[in-house]
């Protein structure tokens, strides 16, 4: 199978396939890499060179790996930024509630009725959050 692109096609490729293999890797330690994607990530940068990015995605030879180029992480980084703002408050806001529910005293045994109660504990961290951020967070010592 053969598959064309344009230019700006291949750099958006480029651009989601950065962001991919960032989020599948980057907080991972070497030997726990997901090779299959630092394969296809390293074979799609190979390729930026035909397309005229050679100044995005540079050769290592003493790695023999391609590497973005710190400029191009910068254009990348708000995209990266954004998502990793949703996803903590996201998962702040879930834990805390799943937390919540565990911890009352009432629970019934009906899982849509659990579901429920779980959004609307979520919902109320959510707000509180849009509102006040941290602001009002406090750890409580035992």
């Amino acid at each position: 199978m053969k598959v064309n692109f344009t230019k700006k096609q291949f750099k958006h490729l480029l651009d989601l396939v950065h962001l991919g293999e960032w989020t599948a890797n980057s907080s991972r330690e070497s030997d726990t890499l997901i090779k299959e994607y630092e394969e296809l990530y390293q074979y799609i940068n190979a390729l930026a060179k035909d397309f005229g990015y050679e100044e995005i995605i540079q050769f290592e030879k003493k790695l023999n790996e391609y590497f973005p180029t710190q400029a191009y992480e910068n254009e990348l980084r708000p995209i990266i930024e954004v998502n990793d703002n949703e996803v903590f408050w996201n998962e702040l806001s879930s834990r805390l509630a799943t937390r919540d529910l565990a911890n009352e005293k009432v629970i019934s045994r009906d899982t849509d009725e659990q579901f429920k109660r779980l959004l609307e504990i979520e919902q109320r961290y959510d707000e509180e959050f849009v509102e006040h951020g941290l602001s009002r967070l406090i750890l409580k010592k035992d």
